[in-house]
């Protein structure tokens, strides 16, 4: 993902800066430029895109908010503020929004500082912020590879994915199970359930149940109640806060 964007040169800066805590608009639509956003820790923010995609960002997580996009931020919790840089490519790219949680995220965040130094400062401040950019990308794209699961690793998952995709909807899935069932730890087998799919076990089941959700609605056959629990939730009221909180609508005006 990282890389996609390293095959396009960066033409100019518009934007960068520490953005404080409440500041900062929370609807986007039509995003006139690309972007980096650098969390500070124990921020956590979703950042909920019109086809339904969320990204849910916490501390130290570095992500890219493509050109184009149309999204709306939901601040989660954290007093801290994020670093942004805003720009164009060279030629222009299209791109999905994407996420990386750094390990080392204090080199990363000294390029956004260094870039919201200069910018503004003339020919030479862009410069440098042209550059900023680029090695912000250069150490998404370590950490990326770094994160990277082998085969190996990845099936000795498989056991727990297929209980995860048959019964998602039906049971509180627990981790202890999942990870005997690979027989591996369940420090373990979270650390290579994030690195494969991105997200912890328990987000990757939500978004599951989600999109059932989406699917029912959209079929019309079903009531709220009903859909809420045919995809796992015992409460209506659990079930709309879960599918508002992804899509950015109640599941009754969701399904109109």
């Amino acid at each position: 993902m990282f890389l996609d964007l390293l095959g396009s040169a960066v033409c100019y800066v518009h934007y960068a800066d520490f953005v404080p805590p409440a500041f900062g608009k929370l609807l986007h639509t039509n995003r006139p430029y690309h972007g980096l956003v650098l969390n500070d820790p124990g921020v956590a923010r979703d950042y909920i895109f019109e086809d339904g995609k969320v990204l849910h960002t916490e501390g130290n997580t570095l992500f890219y908010l493509p050109k184009g996009s149309s999204y709306r931020v939901q601040r989660i919790s954290g007093k801290g503020g994020c670093y942004a840089i805003n720009f164009d490519f060279t030629p222009q790219i299209s791109a999905a929004p994407f996420m990386q949680v750094l390990r080392n995220a204090e080199s990363v965040r000294r390029s956004f500082r260094e870039a919201a130094r200069v910018f503004g400062t003339g020919i030479t401040g862009l410069t440098v912020a042209q550059r900023s950019i680029c090695e912000i990308l250069l150490a998404g794209y370590e950490e990326e590879k770094h994160a990277y699961v082998p085969d190996s690793r990845a099936a000795q998952l498989a056991p727990a994915m297929a209980k995860i995709h048959a019964e998602f909807y039906k049971n509180e899935l627990r981790i202890a199970e999942l990870a005997a069932l690979c027989g591996i730890s369940e420090v373990y087998f979270r650390r290579i359930f994030h690195a494969l799919h991105g997200k912890s076990p328990k987000e990757y089941v939500i978004d599951m149940r989600i999109e059932r959700a989406r699917r029912l609605l959209s079929d019309g056959s079903f009531t709220v109640r009903e859909v809420a629990a045919l995809c796992g939730y015992f409460e209506e009221t659990h079930f709309s806060r879960e599918f508002k909180r992804h899509t950015g609508c109640s599941p009754s005006d969701y399904a109109k």
